[in-house]
C-alpha cells in the first residue's frame, strides 16, 4: 500500500469499516474463485494486504495466517475475523515491499485485490518470490488495466484520481499481468476475465497461481 494511506487517520478507519461491510458482497463476487485458489493450502499461509480478514473464510480452521498488513486501522477487524473463523493470526505491520520473513521459508502466499495499492508492485513480487520455498505457490486475484480505447478504459481514466484517494491508493490502470509474466516464476497460470459489478473500473481482472 502507498505510504500516504497506510496509517491515514481519516481514510484508515473508513476503509476498515467499508471492507468489513462489503465482505459478504465480495464473497458473492469472488467466493468460488477464492475457494479454488485456496484449496489444499498448507498449515501456514502468508497473505499480502488481508485488510479486515475477508479471506479467512476460505482457510481451514486452525490455519496460521501471517498477515502482512501495514494499515493499523485494519488490525482490530483482522483479530475479530480470526476469532470468528478459528484462525491463528500473526500480524506484521510492514509493507509488501519489505516483508520481514526469511528467504525460502513459506510454502503458500496469497494476494487478492491488493497489488493495485502497492507503491512498488515489482518489489512486492520480488519479496513474495524471496520468501517462497522452492516450488512454493503464490495465488492471486487482481483487477488490471483495461484494453486501450474501450469504455472501461475511459472510465478507469476518469475515475483514477478519486478512486486512488478513496480506496487506499488503488491504481485502476495497473498492468499486473505483464508484471507477473516478467517476474521469473518457474510456472505461471493466468486466467483473464471480466467481473461485472457496480465497481466498473475493476471489471477486467486476472486470477491464477505462480510457482517459484
Amino acid at each position: 500500500m502507498s505510504s500516504e494511506f497506510k496509517n491515514n487517520a481519516i481514510l484508515g478507519p473508513i476503509n476498515s469499516w467499508m471492507f468489513k461491510i462489503l465482505s459478504g458482497y465480495m464473497n458473492y463476487l469472488f467466493g468460488k474463485s477464492k475457494r479454488d485458489l485456496f484449496k489444499n493450502h498448507p498449515e501456514t499461509v502468508v497473505e499480502i494486504g488481508p485488510g479486515a480478514g475477508a479471506n479467512m473464510r476460505y482457510l481451514k480452521k486452525g490455519t496460521k495466517l501471517i498477515a502482512i498488513e501495514p494499515n493499523i486501522h485494519m488490525h482490530a477487524n483482522l483479530k475479530k475475523s480470526a476469532k470468528k473463523y478459528g484462525i491463528t493470526l500473526e500480524i506484521k505491520t510492514v509493507i509488501g515491499e519489505s516483508i520481514d520473513l526469511p528467504d525460502n521459508s513459506i510454502e503458500f502466499v496469497a494476494c487478492t485485490l491488493v497489488m493495485c495499492t502497492v507503491a512498488n508492485p515489482a518489489k512486492c513480487v520480488e519479496q513474495i518470490k524471496r520468501i517462497l520455498k522452492p516450488a512454493g505457490v503464490f495465488v492471486f486475484i487482481e483487477h488490471v488495466k483495461a484494453k486501450e480505447n474501450t469504455i472501461v478504459s475511459f472510465i478507469q481514466n476518469v475515475t483514477h484520481k478519486p478512486w486512488h484517494w478513496f480506496f487506499e491508493g488503488c491504481n485502476t490502470k495497473r498492468d499486473t499481468k505483464s508484471l507477473l509474466e516478467s517476474a521469473g516464476f518457474s510456472s505461471l497460470s493466468i486466467e483473464e476475465y471480466n467481473s461485472y459489478s457496480p465497481f466498473v473500473p475493476i471489471t477486467p481482472q486476472i486470477k491464477g497461481r505462480a510457482i517459484k
